[in-house]
């Protein structure tokens, strides 16, 4: 019988592969992602999300100490600059992706179906992609599996996923993170998942409803 890797095996592959490409990559702007401070207040609120830690979101880490991701940078992908704290007021579901990735390819249409079954003023699905060059390749990805929904956002030289790997709170792709609208972290899920499931669902629900 021929063998099939799992998704665990994809994602043990990404980890091991964004390992091996990054080493070259340095961040070099002071820390923008800090654990604490004002984001202290929304442990309760992480803590509350451990009960959604089953099935296909055994995975999912409430974070004991949520990180402020306020300040953040990312970008457009006409590489204007962008920072998390432009989504105050809203809840989102941060993924981050690349196109060399195959469980992170797999699970891109359920974050597009999220987005489309829950996207409103209150919450969004942010893909920041980390492929090294262009916006050619991901945007035409996007495009082609029909994920234009999404909010698109791009992390070219890596600054933001190595600020985030500094700190212990993102290994490999994909990882996905929820983050309250302050901006901060709530909880992680390392590997691909099934956003659109009723599980996912009532795991947003909860992020979004207030304290």
């Amino acid at each position: 019988m021929p063998f099939k890797p799992s998704r665990r095996v994809f994602a043990a592959i990404a980890i091991v592969a964004v390992a091996a490409g990054v080493a070259a990559v340095y961040v070099t702007e002071r820390g923008a992602v800090e654990s604490g401070g004002r984001c202290a207040a929304a442990a309760a609120k992480a803590a509350a999300l451990k009960p959604f830690a089953t099935g296909d979101l055994a995975a999912l880490l409430p974070a004991d100490a949520p990180a402020d991701f306020s300040g953040l940078v990312l970008h457009a992908p006409d590489g204007g600059e962008r920072r998390v704290s432009e989504f105050a007021g809203r809840t989102v579901l941060l993924n981050m992706w690349a196109t060399w990735c195959v469980p992170c390819r797999t699970e891109m249409p359920h974050l597009q179906a999220l987005q489309e079954k829950r996207g409103r003023a209150d919450f969004s699905v942010v893909a920041l992609n980390v492929d090294v060059g262009g916006p050619d390749k991901p945007a035409r990805f996007l495009n082609d599996i029909g994920a234009t929904s999404l909010v698109d956002l791009r992390d070219p030289e890596m600054r933001a996923f190595n600020e985030l790997k500094s700190k212990g709170l993102v290994l490999g792709l994909p990882t996905t993170f929820v983050v309250d609208r302050n901006g901060c972290a709530l909880a992680s899920l390392a590997g691909p998942a099934e956003w659109d499931s009723p599980a996912a669902l009532a795991l947003i629900e909860a992020a979004i409803r207030p304290d």
